[in-house]
């Protein structure tokens, strides 16, 4: 930095800092767009760590870099793991760099201070002593949380935390069959990478709504004046109580989710005391207690109280859940619960990897022989013996989003076991009902949109594989609802397309009547059913390519 011009460096870097940002173009591809917004961190990081720290903390300099953070923080909903992480570490590097400058600034008039004549300061300051304004401005004021850096690391530290634990649920085998990349509908959330963008906001808010106990357990034995590395060396030792608070936390969310729903579910509102159909009435007084002034008086009715009640901390993490979900990129089902997460962090993961991988030898070995079910069937129950509900949970979700020899005939085989049971599995008996639905919605989807044939052709299959294997009676709403969508939307197709999703409804309606006569009959006709979808859909695949072909010459 120059010693004349200090000015000069702040207002060029920066400046050229917010240029790079503000000129970003996703359609340079993501790469590009991470080299930008590096190169820009790195201008205003350099500028924090060598720029006059006074200037930076106040004008047009402290606005430019919050623009800065504020693009940056855009840049998440850009919704890529790898483009998010980077973003997320430079931004805490430049908000780690706007925390020090009152500490750089402070070295900076010490370093002054130190070169004028000592003596001769100590006798001027004895001799005029600060009058109590002048005390003011050099105590600063204390700040209402003096822990902020440590609970910003502690922040990071879960996030990384998590994101570990999601990498290995999802395993090698992220987005198998049944997946975005297939058909085009969201994933579990679980299985997603938006998910590994929320739960940094379900980790911030866990860890601020702990605050108190966090400060007696961790915070109180941190100097807030300390720099960043001794805050870390701190935090190193204390990363077992941390996770602890961050995992009852939420269990603690949990359980006040399932709370909340029970009361949303009876519908029943606060307790009242007194009068009303269910409870005692109480005893008036009688002739005597009138005479006597005995006689009870009714009490006044509290006062209503007025305005909307405030949200609790795991009511505005789920708001941010539902925004995300309603934008198309996320798939939570109504079940989802909080006190997941909890075990997600405690999950044994050489032990899931080693159950995935068992399974998927016994299915791939079997594949040959006749008895294929039975062997997968049986090895899922030994796994459901052999560990706890949410382990089995976890484990059946992966086996039916990996690329292997099991289907979701076989996974809802395991759930069957359970008697499709929502309350002990919540996560897997929703993720298959919502099957019928999603791919109706997907096949409207790519139908206007005048999809590859190879696109269409796979979300057919999946469509009708979830038809032909889902249970006739627990599904039977779905697979009526999904009927409605598709015929819902047929006519703001072109007549071609429509006679497209004339035969798809024709196809439902006999694959439905030949599993009901199967149900009836006691006969397996699921090999002849299947030999009819695949041959029909060949015929509507045949149709489309030739409509396809034409329109992309119109």
């Amino acid at each position: 930095m120059s010693e004349e011009k200090p000015a000069d460096f702040e207002k060029v870097e920066l400046t050229a800092a917010m240029t790079e940002l503000s000129s970003l173009k996703p359609d340079e591809g993501k790469a590009a767009m991470m080299s930008q917004v590096d190169g820009a961190a790195q201008r205003v990081l350099k500028v924090l760590a060598e720029g006059d720290p006074d200037a930076l903390q106040k004008g047009t300099f402290l606005t430019q870099i919050r623009f800065v953070l504020t693009v940056m923080e855009q840049c998440k909903d850009f919704r890529d793991a790898s483009f998010t992480r980077l973003v997320r570490q430079r931004a805490e590097e430049i908000m780690s760099g706007l925390e020090n400058l009152p500490k750089r600034s402070q070295e900076l008039k010490e370093k002054k201070k130190q070169e004028a004549q000592a003596k001769k300061a100590a006798a001027q300051k004895a001799s005029t002593p600060p009058q109590p304004e002048e005390q003011q401005k050099q105590k600063p004021k204390e700040p209402e949380f003096p822990y902020e850096l440590a609970e910003k690391i502690c922040i990071q530290s879960m996030v990384r935390h998590f994101d570990g634990k999601l990498d290995v649920l999802r395993s090698v085998h992220l987005y198998g069959r049944h997946s975005i990349n297939d058909i085009g509908i969201p994933p579990l959330f679980l299985y997603s990478l938006e998910f590994s963008v929320l739960i940094e906001d379900a980790i911030k808010a866990v860890i601020i709504d702990n605050r108190e106990v966090l400060t007696r357990r961790i915070y109180n034995e941190i100097d807030p004046n300390a720099d960043e590395e001794k805050i870390r060396a701190v935090l190193r030792d204390k990363q077992r109580a941390l996770l602890e608070v961050v995992e009852t936390g939420f269990s603690g969310w949990g359980a006040a989710q399932t709370e909340a729903a029970k009361r949303a579910a009876s519908g029943a509102g606060p307790k009242k005391s007194g009068g009303g159909s269910g409870g005692k009435q109480a005893k008036k007084g009688g002739l005597f207690s009138k005479l006597l002034g005995k006689e009870k008086k009714e009490a006044a009715p509290a006062p209503k109280k007025t305005g909307p009640k405030k949200k609790e901390a795991w009511e505005k993490v789920i708001d941010i859940f539902k925004e995300s979900e309603d934008r198309g990129e996320i798939f939570f089902p109504k079940t989802f619960n909080f006190g997941i997460l909890s075990y997600l962090s405690g999950m044994r993961e050489n032990l899931f990897k080693a159950e995935v991988e068992r399974i998927i030898q016994i299915a791939d070995q079997a594949k040959q022989g006749s008895n294929a079910k039975g062997a997968v069937a049986r090895a899922l129950e030994q796994s459901f013996k052999n560990n706890d509900q949410n382990f089995f949970e976890m484990l059946i979700l992966n086996l039916l989003y990996t690329k292997n020899s099991i289907g979701l005939d076989e996974v809802q085989g395991a759930c069957m076991g359970q008697k499709l049971d929502e309350g002990r599995l919540p996560l897997s008996v929703p993720e298959m009902g919502r099957r019928p639905m999603a791919y109706a919605h997907q096949i409207n989807k790519l139908l206007k949109e005048r999809a590859e044939p190879r696109v269409l052709r796979n979300c057919l299959d999946y469509f009708f594989e979830a038809i032909l294997v889902l249970h006739l009676i627990k599904y039977e709403k779905d697979f009526t609802k999904a009927s409605q969508c598709l015929e819902g939307e047929k006519a703001n197709l072109p007549k071609p397309l429509q006679g497209i999703t004339d035969g798809i409804l024709g196809l439902i309606d006999r694959v439905i009547f030949s599993r009901q006569q199967a149900r009836e009959t006691g006969e397996d006709t699921s090999r002849n059913t299947r030999d009819t979808i695949q041959h029909t859909l060949d015929k509507f695949m045949t149709a489309y390519k030739g409509m396809y072909e034409k329109m992309k010459k119109d």
